[in-house]
């Protein structure tokens, strides 16, 4: 596969400057160790104690990585977008994978085999690319340790509510529309709480009039309610 034919579809502007600063030379022979795959919302790549058999990026979409509980509960403590990397941390630790993974929405992803991904890891941008990966997945799993373990519904429902909106986020006259439809069942694997209790969470403040539904898509009217219920400031833009 010539991996310069992917550039069009990829929506992760990192992913697209890795490529043009991967050496030609370096790939010479790999091309068959390159290949991209359709995924479709809800299908299972792989499940905690499954062997790890190549690397992923992310081109498209999201992925969702999870801990299932002893009553059958998915709890997904981090949401995999265009740029993130999957199965590095197990090359790394010749391991496992740790967690199951489950695709959130229509995906595409650049499966690279591990002996390829071996060789590329001699350059010192994939090196990077790597590191920057690993270190938005701890990001990523300390804010959800730390939200489980100190802060109530409220705190982490008002965090997921302001990270969809830096993502999918669009301005208008009344607040900001999440344009990303999400069930509460979703939110709910996303914060560790029940359904119910995200939807009393979700009433209490649109009887407040802190959100609205509008099509299924959720209207935040006070965003600094929000971020002062968050106890954070507002997520940053991806700088990694």
């Amino acid at each position: 596969m010539d991996l310069r034919t992917l550039r069009p579809s990829i929506d992760a502007p990192a992913v697209i400057n890795l490529l043009e600063l991967i050496d030609a030379d370096a790939i010479v022979g790999l091309e068959h160790a390159f290949r991209v795959r359709h995924y479709d919302t809800g299908q299972t790549l792989f499940q905690t104690g499954d062997a790890c058999r190549c690397i992923c990026v992310v081109l498209s979409g999201a992925v969702g990585l999870y801990f299932q509980s002893e009553d059958g509960h998915e709890v997904i403590f981090s949401e995999m977008r265009a740029g993130d990397m999957i199965g590095e941390i197990e090359l790394m630790l010749g391991s496992a994978h740790s967690a199951s993974a489950v695709v959130c929405a229509p995906t595409r992803m650049l499966e690279i085999d591990k002996a390829a991904f071996a060789r590329l890891a001699s350059q010192p941008q994939v090196v990077e690319f790597f590191f920057r990966s690993c270190a938005r997945k701890l990001r990523s799993a300390i804010r959800f340790a730390e939200g489980i373990a100190l802060h109530p519904i409220e705190t982490r429902l008002a965090r997921l509510l302001l990270d969809l909106a830096e993502q999918h986020g669009q301005p208008s006259h009344q607040g900001i529309l999440i344009e990303k439809t999400i069930s509460q069942n979703r939110m709910g694997q996303l914060i560790n709480a029940s359904r119910p209790r995200v939807n009393a969470q979700l009433q209490a403040w649109k009887a407040k009039q802190i959100i609205e539904t509008h099509r299924n898509r959720i209207l935040i009217r006070n965003p600094d309610y929000l971020r002062r219920r968050s106890q954070w400031d507002p997520p940053l833009k991806e700088t990694l």
